[in-house]
This record gives C-alpha cells, sequence and structure tokens, in this order.
C-alpha cells in the first residue's frame, strides 16, 4: 500500500474568486478593489455592508471608531459560524468564516478605505494589525466579541503569544514522517500581503485534499499557492504531493 502523509497545519481557508486580474507574464495578484466591486454586485448582504460602511466613513473617516465600524458590522452581517474549511464565497453566503477568509474580508476594506495595516500569519492563525496616528489595533476576525483589541497592554500580550508559539512550536506529522517538520518550517510569525494570504488559502486547500487522500486535486491547489506564495513550505508540499502521486501510479 502507498504511503500517505496526512498533515495538520496552519488552521486556513481556501479561496477562490473571479477578484484578480493578469497582466501579461506578470504573476496573478489579488486586488481588493476587484473584491469588493464582484460582491458588491453579487451579494445583497455584502452590498449592505459595504453602503453601511461607506456612511460611517464619511462620519468618522480613519479613526478607532470606524475600525470598530468594519469590525462588528463585518460580524453582525457576514461572520455567523466559525468553521474551519469554509471558502470566502461560503463566508458571504451563508456566514461560515475562518481566520484566512474573515481577515481577507476586514483587510479588503482596510486597503478599501485607505487604512495601513499589515497581515500577520502565525504558525497557526492569521490576523490584522492596524496602525492609527498614535495606536494599534488588533483585528481578531474569529472572536466576535474579544477581537477587537486596542488596548496598548493587551496587544502586547497578544502579539507575545504569537510570538513565543513561533519559537516553540513543532509540527505534527505521523511519526514515520516526522523528518518534513524541518523542511516545512510550521514556526511561522511574520508580516503578509493579500496576495500571499491567497497564496495560503490555496495551501490550505492543497492539505485539505491531501488529507482526503486527493492528491491531483491537492497537487492543484498547492500549484495555486505556489503562484501567489513563494514559500519553501508551499514549495515543500507541492513536492511531497509529487512524490505520492508517482508512488502511486508505481504501486
Amino acid at each position: 500500500m502507498k504511503p500517505f502523509i496526512f498533515l495538520f497545519l496552519i488552521t486556513l481557508v481556501p479561496y477562490s474568486s473571479p477578484a484578480f486580474s493578469e497582466n501579461g507574464d506578470e504573476k496573478i495578484l489579488f486586488s481588493s478593489q476587484e473584491f469588493i466591486s464582484y460582491w458588491d454586485s453579487t451579494s445583497p448582504k455584502f452590498n449592505k455592508l459595504k453602503n453601511k460602511l461607506e456612511k460611517d466613513f464619511q462620519r468618522f473617516d480613519k479613526s478607532e471608531k470606524f475600525l470598530k465600524m468594519i469590525f462588528y458590522r463585518s460580524q453582525l452581517h457576514l461572520l455567523y459560524d466559525y468553521d474551519q474549511y469554509a471558502s470566502i464565497e461560503e463566508l458571504i453566503e451563508s456566514g461560515k468564516f475562518d481566520c484566512v477568509s474573515g481577515s481577507l474580508l476586514m483587510a479588503s476594506f482596510l486597503d478599501f478605505f485607505g487604512f495601513e495595516y499589515k497581515i500577520i500569519e502565525t504558525s497557526f492563525h492569521v490576523f490584522l494589525l492596524v496602525q492609527l496616528d498614535n495606536q494599534q489595533v488588533i483585528l481578531e476576525s474569529t472572536d466576535s466579541f474579544n477581537g477587537f483589541i486596542s488596548e496598548e497592554e493587551e496587544i502586547t500580550q497578544y502579539l507575545d503569544k504569537f510570538k513565543s508559539e513561533a519559537i516553540n512550536n513543532t509540527l505534527y506529522l505521523h511519526p514515520d514522517q516526522k523528518v518534513i517538520n524541518s523542511l516545512l518550517k510550521p514556526s511561522v510569525y511574520r508580516t503578509i500581503d493579500l496576495q500571499k494570504l491567497k497564496g495560503l488559502e490555496h495551501f490550505n486547500k492543497a492539505i485539505h485534499y491531501n488529507n482526503q487522500n486527493d492528491l491531483k486535486k491537492a497537487l492543484e491547489e498547492a500549484k495555486k499557492a505556489e503562484i501567489f506564495y513563494e514559500s519553501d513550505r508551499i514549495s515543500t508540499l507541492k513536492q511531497l504531493i509529487q512524490s505520492q502521486l508517482s508512488l502511486a501510479v508505481n504501486d
């Protein structure tokens, strides 16, 4: 029987949407403007949220008050039910979401309204760090009650927790596959952009299909992930899936 690698990795979600563009030989780039425009024209719920936020922005501009509107209105109108593998389509259509789809939604609005912010990728999570004139704010999309973090001490504690995990975490794999631990480099704490966030969606989808033993779809998603995000663990995952496919053919 061919060997099968079952992966437990970052809790991210897949995303597929026409909201991207390709220009000549340039890589496909995620566009928050196209993302918002597409869903604004196809989803009444999204359209309602966008319209409310535009009115809020006229009143509060780029302030902490308006950030609260982005966070809590997103929770109220779209983010209903946490689901590990929910796509952005599921988020908008049924309210299912995860840290990546939730962060992608809020980051797109931050882009749209001109905020300075960072997308923080960690070993098992993604969140947003917004810079205002004299303070920082964390938007933790998966916590509707305590996910808007603006107190300096709470922000420091929150960030330190993930920085510590990046140092101490190890990847859990089947005991026979522990050698892959160092290759996939799961101990992560870094800033990424929207394009790389989209790559992580495909990366996680590749893992999802791999764990279902659908290696062809897993390889397709790994290749898409690599287009958006050139990273060691995405490249390694693709090679592992290719190896498993080769073994399956020769089995």
